[in-house]
Order: structure tokens, then sequence, then C-alpha cells
């Protein structure tokens, strides 16, 4: 995955994966955590922004947090995608949480004929998704069930890259190495 960055320990202790996301002014932080349980349920899909929102337009037409993905424009939507770039705002000191997927096929009928037509749907952080986008950001990291991971691969993932189950990218505390730095931050500066 070109964005993401390794291990990073947050303000409040926590560990987190995190990711560097390009955008047309700028880079921007975003971040996955480990949870109790779950995390080899859960996986990191880099997706191309422009092959995303073509799935998330096939969502269900009245599922309304696809509007935005078919140019409906909202008052809502715009008060909360200015929340989405305070949160940006606030850089690797505090990383935005991953947008959260559904992908995966519907049955469809046209002219008689039973077809299927791939979709995603946004479970969190659509107005994150849509601040990306309107920033330029070419592509960027989401989370999404592993059931989901290799078809939102498939169909919007960057050239290259795999997706990985939460559990690979943050291991357990206490697997393999006890004292590996935590180098997302250390991988940002040797950047510069």
């Amino acid at each position: 995955m070109q964005t993401y960055l390794g291990p990073h320990r947050a303000a409040n202790g926590q560990t987190l994966a995190l990711f560097k996301v390009t955008t047309g002014q700028g880079e921007v932080f975003m971040s996955v955590s480990r949870t109790e349980f779950g995390n080899d349920e859960r996986a990191v899909v880099e997706v191309r922004r422009d092959a995303l929102f073509g799935l998330w337009r096939n969502d269900l037409p009245d599922a309304m947090r696809a509007f935005p993905a078919r140019g409906r424009d909202d008052a809502m939507f715009n008060e909360k995608i200015e929340l989405a770039e305070e949160g940006f705002r606030l850089g690797i000191s505090d990383p935005v949480p991953l947008v959260e997927v559904r992908c995966g096929v519907r049955p469809r009928l046209v002219a008689a004929h039973a077809t299927a037509r791939p979709y995603i749907s946004v479970i969190d952080g659509v107005a994150r998704a849509l601040w990306l986008a309107s920033h330029g950001t070419p592509c960027f990291p989401v989370e999404c069930a592993v059931s989901d991971a290799p078809l939102l691969a498939r169909l919007a993932g960057t050239r290259r890259s795999r997706w990985m189950r939460v559990s690979e990218i943050l291991p357990p505390p206490g697997f393999g190495r006890r004292d590996a730095p935590l180098n997302g931050a250390s991988a940002l500066q040797s950047a510069h």
C-alpha cells in the first residue's frame, strides 16, 4: 500500500496504523486501530477515488448516503464536509478514521436479462470520502469486511496493491518483536 506509513502512537497512547494521503492541497493523515475483537474480519483496501465513486453510484437508488456520489447536493452533507475538514486539519497528532464501506454485487434485471451490478455502500465516513474527493485525492485507504475485500480490491483497488487484515497491519501487543519501534512518524520524518 502506497499510503501506509506504519504503526503510530496516538496522543491518547493507542497504537494506530497510520496512512498518509496525498491531496491537491498537501497531505492528510488517516488511521485504523485494533479493537478488542474482530481484527481478523476487518480489512484495509487502498482504492482509486474514481472507481470507488463509480461503485458508490450503484448503491440502492434511495440510499441517502449515495446521493453525494450521484451529484445531489444537500446542505446536511455540506455541513458534514466542513466537520471533516476540521478533522483533517488536526494532522498526524489526531489522524481521522478510515472511511468504512461494504462492497457487493446485486442482481439486476435489464431487458428481461438478469445481470449483476457491483456496488459499495459507505457505512461510516461519507463526509471524509467527499472531502478527499473534492481535494483531488487520487487514492485512499478504506476499511471493509474481509469478505468484501477481494471484490473491492479487484474493482477499485490501486495497482499492485493488496488488501490486508487489520490483524496483519497491527498484530496484537506482544506478537513478534516486542521492542519494534513505532515508525509511522519516523517514516514521515525520513521522507522529508
